[in-house]
């Protein structure tokens, strides 16, 4: 909190109720002081005498009000006598609340107090208009990327569409090249729309109970079994006994599992590793490979929807699974986390809150 007072005896009694209330203080002299340590310093209040040299009390209300930009200081303005007329030129400089000289400790204290809930209201309300404005932007950019996605398999069904209602006399073998095209684009299409109104739906109730990490690799082992026998691949799994929900635990290590197949390295066989642990009240688990790695500077945009990587050699793929596994770990009150270095493999680590 800043005071600005050039009586002295004023600004000792200031200090003292502001730092019994168990904030810091700041003080100035004069106007033109208190409006450097203003910008220096963004108190979250400021007491200022009406009258003092340099400038004076609705100067300074006025400046700051125009600075407070991106938090609010509260501003309590001290008159001599508590003139009716000061009070209200206070009020349209800016100010909040006054108090009258003599200052007693405890009108300015209960001032503060006041002080503190608006200050803490208006801290509140900014964090959650910046958080909606960040929400709105992701919103944008995921459509953005949904549009995109969805745009080149469209274009391609009507441009054959147009390609072949423009033929005369069509060959039928073209024809079944072209409806062979047009329906493979069109299952792209419901593909990544069927996995984008799944990515939309997880997040709501769990069925929280008890799971055997082994049964569901168990589960998932059966489900992606062709891609582990044509890849040769081998998967292990160190059992744990933990709380989450089992549709989304299967499904988080399906798309892990699936991952660490789609991405490894030629001519290297896939070793995919399971692991879990206990946290506090709550379980780590854990999918290792040795496949191609995601470099550090990569590890946070990948957990975007819709947002691949591209690299030589990557097969085609929605984006949606590191963000499915992100947002079934934030579901349970838990984070994602990716670790390991390119070409050593990769480690995705679901850290699962406890119940509670």
């Amino acid at each position: 909190m800043l005071v600005a007072d050039d009586d002295p005896g004023s600004l000792l009694v200031a200090r003292a109720a502001v730092e019994q209330s168990g904030h810091e203080c700041i003080t100035a002299a004069d106007g033109d002081t208190a409006w450097e340590l203003y910008r220096t310093h963004r108190p979250h209040v400021v007491v200022t005498d009406l009258k003092m040299p340099g400038l004076d009390g609705l100067s300074l209300c006025r400046a700051i009000r125009a600075a407070d930009k991106d938090a609010y200081t509260y501003l309590v303005l001290v008159t001599s006598h508590g003139s009716r007329d000061d009070v209200l030129a206070g009020m349209d400089a800016g100010a909040d609340d006054y108090v009258t000289k003599p200052l007693d400790p405890f009108h300015l204290r209960t001032r503060l107090l006041a002080a503190h809930r608006v200050t803490t209201l208006h801290a509140d309300l900014a964090d959650a208009l910046a958080e909606s404005r960040t929400s709105n932007e992701r919103l944008a950019d995921f459509t953005g990327r949904v549009s995109h996605d969805l745009r080149t398999p469209l274009t391609s069904i009507l441009g054959y569409v147009e390609l072949a209602s423009m033929e005369p006399d069509p060959d039928p073998a073209e024809l079944a090249e072209y409806l062979h095209i047009v329906g493979s684009s069109a299952r792209r299409m419901l593909s990544m729309v069927e996995e984008l109104l799944s990515f939309a739906s997880l997040g709501g109730s769990l069925e929280l109970k008890q799971l055997s990490l082994a049964d569901l690799v168990g589960a998932v082992t059966v489900d992606l079994s062709l891609g582990l026998r044509e890849a040769g691949a081998a998967l292990t799994c160190e059992d744990l006994i933990f709380e989450a929900d089992e549709a989304q635990m299967r499904m988080a290590l399906q798309n892990l599992v699936h991952n660490a197949l789609a991405y490894s390295r030629p001519g290297v066989r896939p070793v995919i590793r399971v692991e879990g642990q206990r946290s506090g009240t709550g379980a780590v688990v854990r999918v290792v490979d040795n496949g191609k790695g995601i470099s550090a500077g990569d590890r946070t945009r990948v957990v975007e929807p819709l947002v691949r990587l591209y690299r030589d050699g990557d097969p085609a793929g929605s984006g949606l699974g590191l963000a499915t596994c992100a947002r079934i770990a934030a579901a349970h009150g838990g984070r994602l986390e990716i670790s390991g270095n390119p070409d050593e493999g990769t480690t995705v680590s679901l850290h699962l809150a406890g119940p509670g």
